[in-house]
Parts: structure tokens; C-alpha cells; sequence
């Protein structure tokens, strides 16, 4: 077993393993087994807008993501989030491609897992002065609190979203992820309830007034900069107080205009 941050680095330097398991467990939301899993971050990242961040995927660990959806599992992993497939929602994950690769990678064991292969003890100084994305698919309060606290106590960037921001037993993730708002009385909401926000809009929305910016790696705020750079999207835990709003986007962007 890896004791030092040191060898567990050179390990996913050298490609030993794809990445380490962060939690194998019951879903905070509904009880059923699920993995949390942190990919190996690359010094170069294809998506312009997230810039190079620690991706993280909480996946349903009996099934296969695909599936998932398909049989409405994803609930484990994604709550009630309405942008769900289920919800004929405007997901824009490709969960065929990069979370089904990661489900398949889980299965032929190329993550570390924790008190096996490294000392949990590690899981603060692995991802020590990086950019951390919380749930690059799930919702991070599928997972336990403490989990998460721990893998990014000493991250340079947070960033995280979640729709279970109505719930009590969720609260303490105001620290460190948006409240994901879907609508102006959404974000009112959650503002009473201590929140910052992130809201997606309509294109013909207008954005709130003194209580929200345009997200600046956005299409609309001319991409001035990436998510990994910005470092606004951590929660209470960022420096900065305002909450942000973005058109939405992706493949499935039409379906929320309409539905707007």
C-alpha cells in the first residue's frame, strides 16, 4: 500500500493507475452503492471552458452509467436534479462517452482504492494546489460531506454544484458548492437559505441585478477566462461573494429555451 502523497503522485504520473476512488459506499441520497472517482488530472484539457481541473465522477458502482439512465437508476447519483434524462431534461453530459469509459476503467480496477492501494490519510495532499471539479457527473451530495472536505482542503480551486440545496441534511455543502438554480425564484430561494448560486437562463432571461454575474468563461462573457482559473464556483469557501448566472448551453440547450 502507498503511505506518502509523494509515491501515490508518481504512480499516476506513470500511469499505474487512471486515478483514485475518493468513496465506495451508499449514496447519501438514496441508499444505493455508488463510487465517487477523481481521474488523473492532465496538464492539458480538451474542454476550453473548465480549463485543466481534477474531474470527478459519482457513478451508480453496479451499474453501468448507460443503464443507469435508461432504468432511471441515476437517481442515486444525480437526485432530483431536473435536468435529468428522466426529467427529458438538459443534461449536457455524455454519459456514453467519458463517464461510461470511467465506469469500464472502475470495473477493470484501474483506480487506487483507499486502505487498499494508498493510505486514506493521503487524500489531502494528493490534490494539494490543484483545481478540484465536484461532480463532473452526479450531484456531490450523493456522497458523504467529509469526503469531499478532505479531498479539497488544500486545493488552489473549488468547484461544485448541487440540486439538493433544499434539503436539510445538505446544508454543509454550502461551503463548497453553488446551489444549482433553475430559475430567478430558485436563486431567491436559496440565497434565504445561505446559499450562493449558479443559475442557468434562458437566453431571452435577463440576469439579476446586483445578485448574480455572468459566468466570465461563458460564450456571453466572451470566455475571458476558464473555471479553473476563475475560482468563483467554490461555494462559500471562494473569495467571491456574488452569484453567477450562464445561458444555457450544449447539445441540449434548445430543450431549455423551449421549456422556458
Amino acid at each position: 500500500m502507498i503511505n506518502t502523497a509523494s509515491e501515490m503522485q508518481a504512480a499516476l504520473r506513470t500511469a499505474k493507475f487512471a486515478g483514485v476512488i475518493l468513496y465506495e459506499g451508499p449514496s447519501m441520497i438514496d441508499g444505493s452503492p455508488i463510487v465517487v472517482i477523481a481521474n488523473r488530472i492532465t496538464a492539458r484539457s480538451k474542454n476550453e471552458k473548465t480549463g485543466a481541473m481534477v474531474q470527478t465522477f459519482i457513478i451508480r458502482s453496479d451499474i453501468d452509467p448507460v443503464t443507469a439512465l435508461k432504468s432511471c437508476d441515476d437517481a442515486s447519483v444525480c437526485g432530483d436534479c431536473p435536468h435529468r434524462p428522466a426529467n427529458n431534461g438538459t443534461c449536457y453530459v455524455r454519459v456514453f462517452q467519458s463517464v461510461a469509459s470511467t465506469f469500464k476503467a472502475y470495473k477493470r480496477n484501474r483506480y487506487a482504492r483507499p486502505g487498499v492501494d494508498y493510505d486514506v490519510k493521503l487524500t489531502a495532499d494528493l490534490f494539494r494546489g490543484l483545481a478540484f471539479r465536484m461532480g463532473s457527473y452526479g450531484d456531490p451530495a450523493a456522497a458523504p460531506f467529509m469526503v469531499w472536505r478532505r479531498a479539497t482542503v488544500n486545493a488552489a480551486v473549488i468547484n461544485g454544484y448541487t440540486h439538493q440545496w433544499r434539503q436539510v441534511e445538505f446544508q454543509a455543502f454550502r461551503l463548497l458548492c453553488m446551489a444549482s438554480a433553475d430559475s430567478v425564484a430558485d436563486m431567491n430561494d436559496a440565497h434565504e437559505l445561505g446559499w450562493r448560486t449558479f443559475r442557468v437562463r434562458a437566453a431571452n432571461e435577463p440576469v439579476a441585478a446586483k445578485r448574480e454575474v455572468v459566468c466570465p468563461a461563458s460564450n456571453e462573457a466572451g470566455n475571458r477566462t476558464s473555471c479553473a482559473d476563475c475560482k468563483a464556483c467554490g461555494g462559500l469557501s471562494a473569495k467571491a461573494k456574488v452569484s453567477m448566472v450562464i445561458i444555457a448551453h450544449g447539445a441540449t440547450a434548445k430543450r431549455f429555451a423551449t421549456a422556458a
